[in-house]
Formats: C-alpha cells, structure tokens, sequence
C-alpha cells in the first residue's frame, strides 16, 4: 500500500475512534486538526488532483447563497460528527483563516441554524457543483 494511503487510512480510523466520541468543546482549531486535517493538510492546502486546497480560494464561495450552502454540504462537513454550533465555530475560524484574500473581516458568519439548514440537503454532484460555483464567483 502507498505510503500516502497508509496515513490516510490511519488518520481516517483515528477519526472515527474520535467521532466515536461524545460532543467535545474544542476551540476551532483544535477542531480542524481532528476532523478536517486528515485530508486537507495543516493549512488547508490539500493533495493536488485529489482533495482541492482551501488555500486563498474557499473564501470566494462566500459569494452567494449556494456557495455558503456548498460549503456546509460537503459531505465531509454535513456529515462530522461536530454539533451545529461547533461546525458553526469551525466554519467561522476557518474560513478568514485559510483565505485571508476573499474573507472580509466583517463576514457574515455562519449560525447553527444556517448549518443545521444546509447540513439538511444532500450534496449531488460535488465536483461539477464546486466548479460551476468557482466559474461563476471569478
């Protein structure tokens, strides 16, 4: 097995002995660490070709109400096993965090009700969605 897939499995199990867990009160990035980080990478770059990196861009889908949506629907986010109050926070952190050029400091946060709203839909089609919202946000 690659090298690459031999940690990504390990964190993947690590994650789910974690998310076996009950609601935790970590600060954001504590949180991203443990739920997001396994396959984003400290500071959100990703693996090119694989998982897209946040890195100066994740901000552009602020833009509209379906890039907010799309944030929270995929499936790694709608289906953490963080409360919507912590994937609220999270979101909240990340974002301005990862993409300082597109985040504004006066943003408008995300709310539990919102992530609980979005968290609600299912994604269909990722990797179109993500680019057609990309095209139309430049």
């Amino acid at each position: 097995m690659h090298r690459f897939a031999q940690g990504l499995l390990a964190l993947v199990v690590g994650q789910l002995f974690i998310s076996a867990g009950a609601a935790s009160d970590n600060p954001a990035p504590v949180n991203y660490m443990l739920h997001c980080q396994g396959c984003h990478l400290p500071g959100g770059v990703g693996h090119p070709g694989i998982v897209p990196s946040m890195r100066n861009q994740v901000g552009l889908f602020l833009r509209s109400q379906d890039g907010r949506a799309f944030l929270v629907q995929v499936p790694g986010v709608a289906q953490s096993s963080l409360g919507d109050a912590e994937l609220a926070e999270l979101m909240n952190w990340m974002l301005p965090e990862f993409d300082p050029v597109n985040v504004a400091p006066d943003f408008e946060k995300f709310t539990p009700a919102e992530i609980r709203q979005y968290r609600s839909t299912p994604m269909t089609e990722m990797r179109k969605r993500r680019r057609n919202l990309l095209t139309l946000e430049r």
